[in-house]
Parts: C-alpha cells; sequence; structure tokens
C-alpha cells in the first residue's frame, strides 16, 4: 500500500509538473499592456489568434486597461527569449485613459472651468460594469475602423464657475447633462472594435463678459484634427467654433434643429432633425398614394407660423400630380378660430379627406375642428396633421380613432405598438442605462445625443472620417449598419443643397392612432425615401 500511494503522488507530481511545463510552453511570454493598445492589436503584434489569447485570459474579453498584463500563447512565427521584453515604449507627456470600455480607450477630458454635474456623469460612467446592459457579449471580431484613435469634441454649455444662473442658463446646462449621458452611453454601448476614443468635453458657456468659457487651445490639447464633433446648442456658439483650427474635416453633429441654413457652404455639418420641405413630400406621397380619384381638401390658415409647411405641401402635391392625373386637391381657408368656408365644401356622400400641414400654431383650429367632426357623425372624416397634433391632450382619442388620425413625424419615436416587437427589450435596457449614468431621467436631448452619436460612429467605422463630405457631393455609401435598434430616431441622410452644402435628415414616418395605439404605417426606404406598407382605407 505504501509503495501504491507513493507511486501516485508521484504520479500526480509529475503530471502537475508536465501541465506547468505545458503552460508554460503555451505562455512563453508576459505583456503589459500599454496605453491605445487593444486586445486585437496585442494579438496582431505577437501572431497569435485573438481567440487563443481570450482562451488563456478569459478576463480580458471584458476589456483592458494600461497596467494589465496578458499572457501571449505560443505562435510559430515567433521565437523570442521568454526573458525579452517585447513592451511597446512608454509614451511621455501624455495623459492615461480615463474610462476604459471593452472596444479600447475612452479618455475624457474636462477643462478645469467645466460646470456642475458633469463630474458625476463621468464618475458613474468610469465606474460602469462592461456587463451592465444585462446582455450577452459577443466575441470581438477584428476591427473595420479605418483609424486607430477616433477624436471626439463635445460642446456644450456647462457654465462652469458661474455661481448663479438664470432660467435659461440652467436649463441649458440640463441639456447638457443629458447630452454628457447619453454620448457616454453610446461610447459604451457601440461597440466600434479596434478603435480608441479620445474624447474633450468643452464648455460652450459664457463667462461674465461673455466670451466662451472653452478656446481653440481645447483642441490643441485633443491632440489633433477632430474627427466627430458634437453640438453646440446654439447657433451663434455653433458658428464660432465652426471656424476653429482643427475642425476643417470634422464631421459636426448639430443636435438641435438650428436651422437648414447652417449646412449652407458646411459639407461637414449633420442636421439630425428632418426639414419641414421632407416632411411634406413624405405626407403627400402618401395621401396621394391613399386617395387616388378623391378629393383632397387642404385647409390653409395663412398663419404666419404655418405658411412654410402649407407651401411645401403644395409644392409636393403638385409634383405628385405631375405623375398621376388622378389627383385632385382643393384649398380651403380657414381662421385659427372658425372654419370658415370648410361647411360649403364637406359632402355627406363620400369621405372628406381634411390634411392640416401647420404645427403647434393650429391648436384653436384643432378644437374647432374637432367640434365640427363630432357634430357631423354622419360624415366620413379622413385627417391628416402635422406631427404636433399629437400633444394635444383635449383631442378625443374615440374621434382620432374613427377618422383614421394620421400625422407625420420627421423625428421619429418609438409607436406604441413597438412593445410587440424585440426592439422594446434593447430600448428598455438601454433607457434604463442612460438613466443610471444620468442620474435620473435623461430626456429627449439624452436619446438624440446617444442615437445621433451611434448613427455617426457607424458611418465612420464603415467608409472613414470623410464619410458626410462624400455623401454631401452624391456619394452612394452603403450604411455599414442599417439596424440600429433600441433608439428613438432614424437617419437618412441627403444633401441639403448643393455639393458643398451639408447633410440633413430625410426619415419620414407617419403615425396612426389604431386601437387607442400609435402604430407606424410607414416604413423608411432607403432607396425611395418612403415605401408604403398600408393598403388604402
Amino acid at each position: 500500500m505504501g509503495m501504491k500511494r507513493r507511486f501516485s503522488i508521484g504520479w500526480t507530481l509529475a503530471c502537475l509538473l508536465l501541465f506547468s511545463l505545458g503552460m508554460e510552453a503555451q505562455t512563453k511570454q508576459l505583456h503589459t499592456v500599454q496605453r491605445k493598445e487593444t486586445a486585437y492589436s496585442i494579438a496582431k503584434a505577437y501572431g497569435v489568434d485573438l481567440n487563443a489569447l481570450f482562451d488563456l485570459n478569459p478576463w480580458a474579453e471584458s476589456g483592458i486597461r494600461k497596467g494589465d498584463t496578458l499572457r501571449i500563447p505560443w505562435s510559430n512565427a515567433q521565437e523570442q527569449p521568454a526573458g525579452e521584453s517585447t513592451d511597446p515604449p512608454e509614451p511621455s507627456g501624455e495623459k492615461p485613459p480615463d474610462i476604459v470600455t471593452e472596444q479600447g480607450t475612452v479618455s475624457d477630458s474636462i477643462p478645469g472651468k467645466t460646470g456642475a454635474g458633469l463630474p458625476g456623469i463621468l464618475e458613474r460612467v468610469n465606474s460602469a460594469k462592461s456587463d451592465s446592459l444585462g446582455q450577452p457579449r459577443p466575441r470581438p471580431q477584428p476591427p473595420t475602423w479605418s483609424l486607430d484613435t477616433v477624436r471626439v469634441a463635445v460642446f456644450l454649455p456647462f457654465y462652469g464657475g458661474r455661481d448663479s444662473l438664470g432660467r435659461q442658463e440652467r436649463r441649458l446646462r440640463q441639456i447638457a447633462q443629458d447630452c454628457a449621458a447619453g454620448i457616454a452611453l453610446a461610447l459604451s454601448t457601440e461597440r466600434p472594435l479596434g478603435a480608441h476614443f479620445k474624447v474633450r468635453y468643452m464648455d460652450t458657456g459664457r463667462d461674465t463678459s461673455g466670451a466662451l468659457l472653452c478656446s481653440p487651445q481645447d483642441l490643441v490639447d485633443l491632440g489633433a484634427p477632430v474627427h466627430l464633433a458634437i453640438g453646440p446648442l446654439k447657433r451663434t456658439q455653433f458658428q464660432e467654433v465652426r471656424r476653429w483650427a482643427g475642425m476643417e474635416q470634422a464631421v459636426h453633429l448639430a443636435l438641435t434643429d438650428l436651422g437648414e441654413g447652417l449646412t449652407k457652404n458646411a459639407p461637414g455639418v449633420v442636421m439630425p432633425y428632418v426639414p419641414v420641405a421632407q416632411r411634406m413630400e413624405g405626407l403627400a406621397r402618401h395621401i396621394a398614394a391613399q386617395h387616388p380619384g378623391e378629393k383632397v381638401l387642404l385647409l390653409a390658415t395663412g398663419d404666419i407660423r404655418n405658411i412654410q409647411a402649407e407651401a411645401a405641401f403644395r409644392g409636393a402635391w403638385d409634383a405628385e400630380s405631375a405623375k398621376d392625373s388622378l389627383l385632385m386637391l382643393s384649398e380651403v381657408e380657414v381662421k385659427s378660430k372658425g372654419l370658415g368656408s370648410i361647411r360649403d365644401s364637406l359632402t355627406d356622400v363620400r369621405r372628406n379627406v381634411l390634411v392640416v400641414p401647420g404645427g403647434k400654431a393650429n391648436r384653436s383650429l384643432a378644437g374647432v375642428l374637432q367640434t365640427e367632426m363630432q357634430l357631423g357623425d354622419s360624415l366620413d372624416f379622413v385627417l391628416y396633421t402635422d406631427k404636433s397634433w399629437r400633444a394635444f391632450e383635449f383631442f378625443d382619442h374615440d374621434l382620432r380613432e374613427r377618422v383614421g388620425f394620421t400625422v407625420v413625424d420627421g423625428y421619429g419615436t418609438l409607436a406604441d405598438s413597438s412593445v410587440y416587437d424585440g426592439l422594446d427589450s434593447v430600448h428598455f435596457c438601454l433607457a434604463r442605462e442612460l438613466a443610471r449614468l444620468r442620474g435620473g431621467d435623461a430626456g429627449a436631448y439624452g436619446w438624440l445625443a446617444h442615437d445621433l452619436l451611434r448613427e455617426a460612429m457607424a458611418w465612420t467605422a464603415g467608409h472613414g472620417p470623410g464619410w458626410a463630405q462624400r455623401m454631401a457631393v452624391g456619394a452612394h455609401l452603403i450604411h455599414p449598419q442599417p439596424n440600429v435598434d433600441g433608439g428613438l430616431h432614424r437617419f437618412f441622410w441627403v444633401p441639403a443643397g448643393g455639393d458643398r452644402d451639408g447633410l440633413i435628415n430625410g426619415a419620414v414616418r407617419l403615425m396612426r392612432q389604431e386601437g387607442y395605439q400609435w402604430t407606424e404605417v410607414n416604413r423608411h426606404n432607403a432607396s425611395s425615401g418612403l415605401s408604403e406598407t398600408v393598403a388604402p382605407r
């Protein structure tokens, strides 16, 4: 028994020795992670398979940071002695990254004048776990980025160093904090593998003398010309920072409806809002497809706030009429507090197709029109309006259902019916993480910043940092990531005007209330701009 036991112990020790020798053979050397290195770049440098690297270092799939030690698997192409160091030289004079995500490093530099609220957001981002969204993480693949480091400049009004703020300034600071949370979420969830993000937040608030709290020196500190710029929120600041050195080739994301004119002679500017002309073209196209041979009544108020929308609808309808002789449009002048001569135009022998292109200026008209349609319960109505009418809380839901109430929406929001498809669970996880980063509800601007940055990063990954300039001159580029789930906005980029102009969003969606829920009645199509999916009523 003693001999057998000694033999068993000896055999076990021998197996352990062989195993340790095998592991040593598998890991000829250790590698200390340096700044700007990713798992893929390290695997490529040593000539080893990325999957083999992760098999030896399973923890690395969740992200690596400077100072981590990786065990390098054996490679036939690498015969270097184990004692010889292969670490790249330590860079000098550069700040180490503050945020580390699984796709690389994200360095967030904040000027000392940054306003209250942003440090708290970044602290929550720094402490974020890579699996905080609760989704299975895919094994990383080789990068598709055309550049190693993406430099992102964020211009937001934090009003750093100001003890007291006016009402408007406080509101702008809140929006800035919402945007900062959305930007952080986009950087942590998009997972564009193989690229590093160097991000600098700049304060576009003004000091007591009226000067910006940020300066062109902030771009110099960023290291090189900017690839992606986000903001500012106000027109004057936007135009000012566009002229800074280092912004010449940047794709500049405008977070708010600053006006289509900002894209004039600015091929790098990307406007996320859908201009009135695009919305009215989509609405006219839809009505023309649904009601050929029927008389359509355009209710024109003549209100200065509605003139642009009404003129755009007329022009779009003329273009549709040139293609279909069966289309008929009659224009009826109405007043904001009365229907005027519309009663003479209504009939009980056919459907009354009513179109009101204007927005919030038609609030009082909506009340009067509702009364008219309720009194005329023997008449058949179909009503098309601007998205603003969805917010008219007094508009009766049963009446909306009866008249097939349809609105044209430019920005795009999740339809109520989205709870029935898989998109909703993804959106819920993102919304939970966005609220955590913000410390509460991030609001519409947080989602806009998140969705727009994810969209811009997808294009940059697929076509390089000059994609906006190329698209502005008519280049036909394929969207590298056509299905971006979980956001609120859709984007369909089209040139705003001439070859030197920027891009505007042409994504138009139509929403109809059915079953007391808002459902989408058309799907965006990149080739035609709008494709119908609903049969005529």
